[in-house]
């Protein structure tokens, strides 16, 4: 309403590309809890480095590149938020130092089932000094010279850039993971850098039955599960010489560095990322703003902005509640060789968004990325509301709750916050 006193309330949007914030505003007399990600410093290149020149679990870097005449360094996306233009130089000077000619480096981004990315892309995510020192490739899942590795269980099939690498060396960041538990470690190379046929079973671990009905078994922030099993099964037998894997802070800075053993290293991380991504829930809200950042690249990742939810999602909104789900959606729709419509592993929407344990609650979007019919796709039956501005959401919630002082809880980072919840008194 004209005249009526509002709160304010900045939220992240739009990683990699606009990297900006967007407003919302509420009636001053509601009950708004920002529900932030802890601020912690981030560290120098100097302190990074003293993190990678004490590895666990394995030597250090320099002395695992000593006579090595060739490296393949793994790294993600950009629709992951991992600091490549940080943390690549530190990397790959480190080889450089230890003899090793650069025109033998690699980077190989891992793909996984994601679609190639621009060179303009790359030098966003990598930066322009690794474009200029180091030849930067496209993973794809589908390549003719994939090398097929020896399996009694599956067909397993790696990059051949990677298998012919004498030094293998994996880049990455530590968030939660609905399947996975968390990213980061052997998951740089399954999904990263497999074959689709490898990557498809491996997915297929964690469905509850093998009849296609898609409900499958949660595993956010346990990396003690079948997938990530079978993933550190696959690179044993592959081989992964050195991880760097790092925790962000709110400011998507690194906060934590651990280097070493795909798995020792990568145990260490996930148990720093417990405290520094964990997040206090906020219990019985009316209203839940729930942001997809920093993965809000492309729409088909939107489910990801309830993960801050974890176990206490019935929890954390009262029956009647309404869900604002988040996403820039900076890159549109998004395209997935799995998952996304019409691939062989597409689950509607309608199942996660919301998620089955807030089937009902009423769910809007905010996006100003996709419209309407980019998203019809992915939902078998009813589309969510997209709303492309804030204030048609605002107005939508003062109708609903009008001479009412309803609790909001807003989630600003929800893809990678890990929410906790005194329980204490009974559920």
């Amino acid at each position: 309403m004209e005249g009526q006193i509002m709160q304010e309330f900045k939220i992240p949007w739009g990683q990699w590309y606009e990297q900006s914030y967007r407003k919302l505003t509420f009636p001053d007399e509601w009950e708004v809890h920002y529900q932030g990600m802890q601020e912690l410093p981030s560290l120098t290149s100097g302190e990074v480095l003293a993190a990678i020149d004490n590895p666990v679990g394995t030597e250090r870097l320099e002395t695992l590149a000593a006579g090595k005449r060739s490296a393949c360094i793994i790294i993600d996306d950009i629709s992951r938020p991992t600091p490549g233009a940080y943390l690549l130089p530190l990397v790959i000077r480190k080889l450089l130092n230890a003899g090793m000619d650069g025109r033998n480096i690699k980077v190989l981004i891992a793909l996984g089932g994601h679609r190639p990315m621009t060179k303009q892309e790359m030098e966003i995510k990598v930066g322009k000094w690794v474009l200029d020192h180091v030849q930067v490739l496209n993973h794809s899942p589908f390549s003719t010279d994939l090398v097929t590795i020896p399996d009694d269980d599956q067909v397993i099939k790696i990059n051949k850039n990677y298998v012919d690498a004498e030094l293998r060396i994996a880049v990455g960041c530590i968030v939660p993971h609905t399947l996975a538990g968390f990213s980061g470690g052997a998951k740089a190379v399954i999904p990263g850098i497999g074959g689709i046929e490898t990557l498809k079973s491996n997915h297929l671990l964690v469905y509850e039955d093998s009849s296609k009905n898609m409900s499958f078994k949660t595993s956010t922030c346990n990396p003690d599960n079948a997938m990530r099993t079978n993933m550190e099964r696959i690179v044993g037998k592959v081989g992964l010489d050195f991880i760097v894997n790092v925790v962000l802070n709110d400011k998507m800075g690194v906060a934590d560095v651990f280097a070493g053993h795909f798995i020792k290293a990568h145990r260490a991380a996930c148990r720093r990322a417990m405290e520094c991504l964990q997040t206090e829930l906020v219990r019985d809200a009316d209203i839940l703003v729930l942001s997809a950042y920093p993965k809000d690249t492309e729409y088909s990742q939107i489910g990801t902005c309830f993960a801050v939810l974890g176990h206490y999602k019935e929890m954390c909104v009262k029956p009647g509640g309404t869900l604002v789900a988040v996403t820039a959606a900076s890159e549109g729709a998004g395209f997935h060789a799995l998952f996304g419509p019409g691939m062989s592993l597409f689950s509607p929407h309608d199942d996660n968004v919301p998620p089955p344990e807030l089937k009902g609650k009423e769910t809007l979007i905010y996006s100003d990325g996709v419209n309407a019919i980019d998203i019809r796709q992915f939902y078998r039956d009813e589309t969510p509301d997209l709303n492309r501005e804030w204030e048609d959401i605002q107005k939508r919630l003062e109708e609903k709750y009008a001479g009412r002082k309803p609790v909001v809880a807003i989630y600003p980072m929800g893809a990678i916050q890990i929410g906790c919840m005194n329980t204490e008194g009974g559920e």
